[in-house]
């Protein structure tokens, strides 16, 4: 099980609502592009790759980044090692970074394996001198033997993966970044990166690995992170965050996509909301606005309550409990309640009167009497 001792709470690792875009070219030739442009169709199109992305991971902690392919699991690693920029917002590290986002990068075919060690443990940032010191651990642990002064062209996968993995695991680090290299090399192999990942874990390293497989991370991380199309959309226990990610029959193909308004909120604690059960829901009585449903609770963004209240407090949610229940029952935020304002106050243990202001008027909890609703 990860380490669950007390880590410092400095930040590691910060982004910043990180937004990055890619163009998408329609045309791979001059010809294509000549007849696209006589048709006037688009030359190409922007696709988000990370959609205002903020995460903050204190020193010591373990995080999976889960999600389908395409979410931009990849991209979030490369915009921490520094591969890449971010097109809007910031991105801060703190410490030296092993970024191990393919195995073997920066390894040259026609160079030995004992060159390669030297010259991707420099890519990695560690000095001669301290790959000196290490040359004899990152050897052993690899299994190359006498294939190490061989051109690394004449390597198979699985040595090329064991010697690549063993220089990176032995940089002198502070942070190390994992993407899907797990998963290469044979099972006996595995479950020695597996151990060697739970040592660096112990020694209070900072740990952010992308992987498909839930029993390795549930095993390596104690925090996950599931992004959708760019989106954060689930920031809490690594058990629930596997659980989240799992495919729920066929209405999980729709993905359910969290947008505008109710993604600002909902992405301060993707956690206490969970999945999204449903689209987003057009609502045109009481001002309009939209509602959206989900595993936790429910968020509604009312249009009418931005010029009342401001955009921050026209947008609220709601966890399960009596309020939500009866909130229901009455239509939502289509029916005479309208849309929600603000958090219930009172605490019942204590039989004090539980309220929530609603936009029409005051709903009222008490155990003793029950639900009630007070019209303005």
């Amino acid at each position: 099980m990860p380490r669950t001792s007390e880590v410092d709470p400095r930040p590691a690792i910060v982004l910043n609502d990180v937004r990055k875009t890619f163009k998408i070219k329609h045309t791979h030739s001059f010809k294509e592009t000549f007849i696209a442009a006589l048709r006037r169709k688009p030359l190409s199109s922007d696709f988000n790759a990370l959609d205002g992305i903020s995460i903050s991971v204190p020193e010591g902690q373990s995080v999976a980044l889960l999600g389908r392919n395409g979410s931009g699991k990849s991209t979030t690693l490369k915009l921490l090692s520094g591969v890449m920029t971010p097109d809007q917002g910031w991105v801060r590290t703190r410490g030296r970074i092993a970024g191990l986002l393919e195995v073997g990068a920066g390894f040259h075919p026609d160079l030995t394996g004992r060159e390669n060690v030297y010259l991707n443990a420099a890519i990695l940032g560690m000095t001669k001198e301290e790959t000196d010191d290490r040359f004899d651990s990152i050897l052993a642990f690899s299994e190359i033997g006498d294939f190490i002064d061989t051109e690394v062209k004449h390597y198979s996968s699985g040595m090329y993966s064991r010697l690549g993995f063993s220089v990176a695991i032995h940089t002198e680090l502070d942070v190390l970044l994992v993407d899907e290299i797990l998963s290469v090399g044979d099972a006996q192999f595995r479950q020695k990166c597996t151990a060697k990942m739970l040592e660096l874990q112990d020694q209070g390293k900072t740990m952010f690995v992308v992987s498909h497989n839930a029993s390795q991370v549930q095993q390596l991380c104690e925090r996950g992170i599931v992004l959708e199309k760019g989106r954060m959309i689930f920031d809490g226990p690594i058990d629930e965050a596997v659980e989240f990610v799992k495919p729920r029959g066929e209405d999980d193909e729709n993905h359910h996509p969290i947008v505008g308004a109710i993604y600002d909120l909902y992405r301060r604690d993707p956690g206490r909301w969970g999945r999204p059960l449903a689209p987003q829901r057009e609502i045109s009585e009481n001002g309009g606005g939209f509602v959206q449903e989900f595993d936790k609770g429910m968020i509604t963004s009312s249009a009418a309550l931005v010029d009342r209240l401001g955009e921050d407090k026209a947008t609220v949610g709601l966890g399960k409990g009596v309020f939500l229940a009866a909130y229901r029952k009455a239509g939502g935020p289509a029916g005479p309640w309208g849309f929600m304002i603000g958090a219930p106050t009172g605490i019942i243990e204590n039989y004090e009167l539980r309220t929530m202001e609603f936009q029409n008027g005051t709903a009222g909890f008490a155990i003793e009497g029950g639900m009630r609703f007070d019209a303005n």
